[in-house]
């Protein structure tokens, strides 16, 4: 006499442990792939020869990452929050602020 197959129970995942998984989400990483975007496009522009207008846009971009930051919660900003809020706006600050002056002190091509 043979016993019956025995069916496996579906496995119960704690609720503690739903938390910790990552909810995929569809283009959850836009901050960090719109900053990405741009910056490559500065250097794109500044290789071609436009080097004030690449760096222009280089800083644009900077203070664009400040301010989405800024705004955006923790969950929200991604791979754009590398530390805590307050570091992260006092060097994209401090960045944006060198980059966008250094922009704007560079001379015009002769």
């Amino acid at each position: 006499m043979s016993l019956p197959a025995r069916v496996p129970e579906p496995e119960r995942v704690p609720d503690n442990v739903r938390q910790l998984r990552p909810e995929r989400r569809r283009l959850a990483e836009w901050p960090l792939f719109l900053v990405s975007v741009l910056l490559i496009a500065s250097l794109a522009i500044a290789a071609d020869d436009h080097f004030r207008r690449g760096a222009v846009l280089f800083s644009f971009t900077v203070v664009l990452a400040f301010f989405l930051r800024m705004l955006l919660s923790e969950r929200d900003a991604g791979l754009l929050a590398v530390r805590s809020r307050s570091v992260d706006l006092i060097t994209l600050g401090l960045l944006a602020l060198a980059v966008s002056t250094l922009s704007l002190v560079v001379p015009p091509p002769s």
